[in-house]
């Protein structure tokens, strides 16, 4: 309905031609200048491709030369680890296997390699290519001396079997065979930067030099320095021209490991002529659309001369065609429509009264304005379309657009017209009808937009999915990565998935989808497929989306089974690991408490005879080196316990302050010693009786208070104060602060302090000896026990240890009613004539000659004599025959049956239950102490045992036998 403006002049043939060339001359000038700014758009689009190629390339240059450099030392490093150092000693098969190892290897990384060393213990042998492509070993009487900072050589040994190889690498040809791979187009360059140079690589004969400008040259150096991958555009220069050229340079960083080098890829290309090869082309172009304007004018005049003769014809038939329209307003008035007519010239000359009806507006002013109504943006395109409908003289034409309604509202329309046209073809005007559409279209606009949502959403997800009729057709599909497909997805349409799908997965789908589609529930299935990017492994789903369609989902799963296989072979590694940890400490101490068991008792034994001053001394000397190897035992078990999470709580109730004083009493010797003013102080809310471990508190306040006094000078002073911080109820938290005035320790080391196996003064000619497991342990069973460990301390004015622990206050009434069996201390305990004290039968089960020495003589000094069994079969007769024992000491490895065994047997014997069976081992984890309990072991004693040991257990059986007698 759009009206076609025409300016005649008044009917002026001159004025008319005058306007076309003004129209001409612009249009002229509009299609040059968008030809001009398409070419810029072109070659920007192009540069910007040509950069997104090249940045991609360089990243994918430096990571394939960095990945396989790292695939060549990983394997050196395998190599060299699993070398033997008497590989040309023996067998002649062990050294053909070993030299084909070699040439293995040398081939797999044939650009990188230019010799490999190997160094044995008496041989030194060489391998390498020579220029004929043969492999070469030789062998050599001296090693040849590399410098210390060669960039092309690696050395890899293995101290342990005493042998190792040297690595001569050739990083120019490995650099030139990873970047011949890249082609990267003509005026294309590329380099390695290394420490800040450039080298140029793959160069022709008739290369010329390439070099970036200062200023690209100095960002490209800062980046690669930083390790940044980057890219820039600048000048370059090319061979001996002083004008740069405009180019765009690409770089990204790599490491060759174990080399401290900092590499580089940096791709450089010429880009100051692209885009100039198509401008001979747009000439072309604009030439021919000039002249089709040209003739288009032409046209466009002698189309418009038609219309005014025309325009007589249209008038004349108006009356007609308005008699026609009158007889259908009945029927526009219920379509909310009206009629309208037009000439030639697009005015309209005739609007039936309807339009008040559908838009508000008089017949009149509609006439007169209706150009002005219509909405904006809608009037080129419907001019547009006119003018093509009236080219190709199309009878009639429809088309939607917006009217602006009286009452301020934009109404959709649609509007038909019949063009007419006079015998010799020209257009003489148009009549057509206007329809209300606006409730239909917003109801198609609103079902269009939730389709947009539900199509993007859909693009968007990762899955493949794809919609079938009931019959398993394709109909439609939404694929975000093709890759993933054994076809493209258009290429499936409109064919069945069973004639498709390959074995057995189409016997999975079927399957599926069968079910899918009987009981309308959503089924999964898994399988592997093989597609263009490799195999890969999917879940999918299959539902019904309605009574007629059947969808499928499919999501690829590859790296999450692959994570999560790697997580369960971690998993398995790691607990091999800790397995082969917890069998090496527990066979360590054994193997170690054995013999320390021995070697210990028999020194407690000899204190206990007539010894002059000198042999009291040389006692003294092996029995605190024996203890001194033990805490040393101690301390790498209780880490490894921690460390593993196998350490627990043993909760006990006890005396707070009679047990803190007596381990302030363990150091009463060397407090004297060096004359140290030693001094605590109990906060005034401290309670008597508590529960929480007390053997991990003294196990903290022995390694702590023990630091203390040992790094404090003669006559210094160490301070211990406590207090209590009342939590919830019965709960407290116990503060403790141990402070010394010692040397002190720097700021930047008291980090280290708590670290394992860490002493600050590592040398050794250091004044205290120890393994540095101290604190570590303290730190972590304090966080164990709910606490923290904090640290301050300046040079020379000394450290102030503080830490707390979690625990709770226990009323005297409840401690009175505890048991207090294998309770009693060391002093309670009297060694002379104990046998007579406490008679009583005993069975000792010891394989060990050295440890059943020192037992028995052991028991001979506190008066017993006892039954020996070496095993526990043995032990299993004396009580299968009849014998009860009131106590049982019994060794846990022994041959035959070991003790863990013989107890349980023993406990099957009828008779026997009451029997006290103490478990002897060197193993000291958790998991040994509870299986020993739990197969029937009254108590279990850790190797090396003391005689007081000993007679503590056997003071407190009796008493427990007594007890039982009285009631």
């Amino acid at each position: 309905m759009k009206g076609r403006r025409f300016d005649f002049a008044s009917g002026n043939k001159k004025g008319i031609y005058r306007w076309f060339i003004f129209l001409g001359i612009a249009v002229a000038f509009i299609i040059s200048l968008l030809a001009f700014n398409f070419f810029a758009a072109l070659r920007d689009s192009q540069i910007e491709s040509i950069q997104v190629s090249l940045g991609k390339q360089a990243e994918l240059a430096g990571k394939d030369i960095q990945n396989t450099f790292s695939a060549m030392y990983e394997d050196m490093l395998f190599f060299v680890n699993n070398l033997e150092p008497w590989t040309y000693e023996r067998s002649s098969n062990e050294t053909l296997a070993f030299e084909r190892r070699a040439r293995r290897i040398f081939n797999n990384h044939r650009f990188i390699l230019d010799s490999v060393i190997v160094i044995f213990p008496k041989q030194i042998v060489s391998f390498r290519y020579d220029q004929k492509n043969n492999f070469i070993h030789k062998f050599h009487q001296e090693l040849e001396q590399f410098g210390h900072n060669d960039p092309r050589v690696i050395e890899l040994r293995n101290a342990s079997k005493g042998v190792g190889i040297i690595i001569v690498t050739n990083l120019d040809r490995f650099f030139n065979d990873q970047l011949s791979n890249f082609y990267l187009g003509l005026d294309t360059k590329k380099f390695i930067w290394r420490d800040e140079v450039l080298y140029p690589v793959n160069l022709e004969k008739n290369d010329r030099s390439f070099t970036p400008s200062k200023d690209i040259l100095d960002k490209l150096q800062e980046d690669l320095y930083l390790g940044l991958k980057g890219q820039k555009v600048g000048g370059a220069y090319f061979g001996d021209q002083e004008k740069s050229k405009k180019s765009t340079i690409h770089y990204y960083p790599f490491r060759l490991v174990p080399f401290e080098n900092k590499y580089g890829v940096v791709f450089i290309q010429d880009i100051s002529k692209v885009g100039f090869e198509v401008y001979i082309n747009y000439f072309y172009i604009l030439f021919s659309l000039l002249s089709l304007l040209v003739l288009i004018l032409i046209i466009l005049f002698k189309f418009i001369k038609n219309i005014q003769v025309a325009n007589s014809t249209i008038q004349a038939g108006a009356k007609e065609i308005k008699e026609l329209f009158r007889r259908q307003t009945l029927l526009l008035q219920e379509s909310k429509g009206f009629i309208y007519f037009q000439d030639e010239n697009g005015e309209m000359y005739s609007v039936s009264d309807e339009v008040k009806q559908v838009l508000g507006y008089n017949p009149e002013d509609f006439k007169t304005n209706f150009k002005k109504y219509i909405r904006p943006e809608h009037n080129a395109r419907l001019d547009n379309f006119i003018r093509e409908s009236m080219d190709s003289q199309k009878d009639n034409l429809q088309f939607e657009f917006d009217f602006l309604h009286k009452g301020g509202q934009w109404v959709r329309v649609k509007i038909f017209e019949k063009l007419l046209y006079d015998d010799s073809g020209n257009f003489k005007g148009n009549v057509g009808i206007c329809t209300d559409i606006q409730e239909k279209f917003e109801s198609e606009f609103k079902l269009k937009e939730s389709e947009n949502r539900l199509r993007a959403v859909l693009k968007s997800l990762p899955d493949l999915i794809f919609i079938y009729d009931n019959d398993g057709v394709f109909r439609d599909y939404y694929v975000k990565d093709k890759t993933l497909l054994m076809a493209p997805p258009e290429s499936t349409m409109g064919y069945n998935f069973k004639d498709i799908m390959p074995e057995p997965i189409r016997t999975d789908l079927i399957e599926a989808f069968d079910k899918a589609q009987k009981t309308g529930k959503l089924q999964y299935i898994t399988f592997e497929m093989m597609v263009p990017i490799g195999k890969r492994i999917f879940e999918a789903r299959v539902f019904k989306l309605d009574e007629q369609r059947m969808v499928t989902m499919a999501r690829d799963i590859t790296a999450q089974k692959l994570w999560e296989k790697g997580l369960q072979e971690a998993k398995e590694a790691a607990e091999q690991a800790n397995k082969a940890k917890s069998e090496f400490l527990a066979n360590m101490s054994h193997e170690i408490r054995t013999p320390m068991n021995g070697l210990l008792g028999i020194v407690e034994l000899m204190e206990q005879t007539q010894l002059d001053k000198l042999q009291k001394q040389y006692i003294q000397v092996i029995k605190d080196s024996g203890k001194s190897l033990t805490n040393i035992i101690n301390d790498i078990l209780d880490y490894s316990k921690i460390e593993s999470g196998m350490m627990e709580l043993k909760l006990t109730v006890f005396h707070f302050k009679n047990e803190i004083i007596r381990v302030f009493k363990i150091f009463s010797g060397l407090i004297e010693k060096k004359q140290i003013k030693f001094t605590y102080a109990f906060g005034p809310l401290i309670p008597g009786y508590v529960r929480l471990d007390k053997e991990k508190l003294a196990q903290i306040l022995f390694n702590i208070i023990g630091n203390a006094v040992k790094f404090t000078p003669q006559e210094g002073e160490v301070h211990v104060s406590i207090e209590v911080e009342p939590v919830l109820e019965e709960n407290i938290i116990l503060h403790f602060v141990v402070k010394d005035n010692g040397e002190g320790i720097p700021k930047e080391k008291i980090a280290l302090l708590t670290e394992p196996f860490v002493q600050l003064d590592g040398s050794n000619t250091r004044e205290f000896q120890g393994t540095g497991l101290g604190l570590a342990i303290s730190k972590k069973l304090i966080e164990l026990m709910g606490g923290d460990l904090e640290i301050r301390s300046e040079v020379g004015v000394g450290s102030e240890f503080g830490f707390s622990v979690f625990g709770s206050v226990i009323n005297q009434s409840e401690v009175f009613g505890e048991n207090r069996i294998f309770d009693l201390n060391e002093e309670e305990v009297q060694l002379l004539d104990l046998a007579k004290r406490c008679p009583m039968d005993i069975l000792l089960v010891e394989d060990n000659s050295t440890n059943l020495i020192f037992m028995k003589m052991l028991m001979d000094q506190l008066g017993y004599e006892v039954s020996i069994a070496r095993n526990g079969l043995e032990a299993l007769e004396f009580v299968k025959n009849g014998r009860v024992f009131d106590l049982i000491f019994m060794d846990i490895q022994m041959p035959k049956m070991n003790g863990l065994d013989a107890t349980k047997r023993i406990r099957g014997i009828k008779g026997a239950e009451s029997m006290m069976i103490v478990g002897l081992s060197a193993n000291a984890f958790r998991e040994d102490i509870e299986t020993a309990y739990a197969v029937g072991m009254n108590n279990y004693l850790t190797k090396p045992v003391s005689i007081h040991e000993i007679a503590k257990v056997i003071s407190e059986r009796f008493k427990e036998i007594s007890i039982k007698k009285e009631a």
